[in-house]
């Protein structure tokens, strides 16, 4: 039964690790993409290419209507809640690299 444990925090581990660092690579190649684009008169910062990269879905858990974080008040303690995932083509691949990276690692 520790086996199964062990294996689904290692999972989450790597799911989070492609996540932070496909995060990373995606943003730093919108700004070069954006860059170039400035560089070559080839629709500013803002082109297609760039675009493909940056572009995120937003998965907001604990907001409410207006935006807001989440508030529990219980007197003496105040909690905010709210939690955003952001997702771009390339931290999806991460997670895909990542989770193959984890199927090679460790003992079999």
């Amino acid at each position: 039964m520790a086996h199964t444990s062990n294996s689904v925090g290692k999972a989450l581990l790597f799911i989070m690790l492609g996540l932070i660092f496909g995060g990373i690579l995606g943003e730093s190649l919108g700004w070069f993409f954006g860059h170039i684009g400035t560089l070559m008169n080839a629709g500013g910062e803002d082109n297609v290419v760039r675009n493909f990269f940056v572009k995120a879905w937003e998965l907001k858990l604990g907001y409410t209507e207006d935006g807001n974080p989440l508030l529990i008040d219980l007197y003496m303690l105040k909690f905010n809640l709210g939690c955003t995932i952001r997702l771009n083509i390339v931290s999806i691949i991460g997670v895909v690299a990542a989770l193959y990276m984890m199927k090679w690692s460790g003992s079999r």
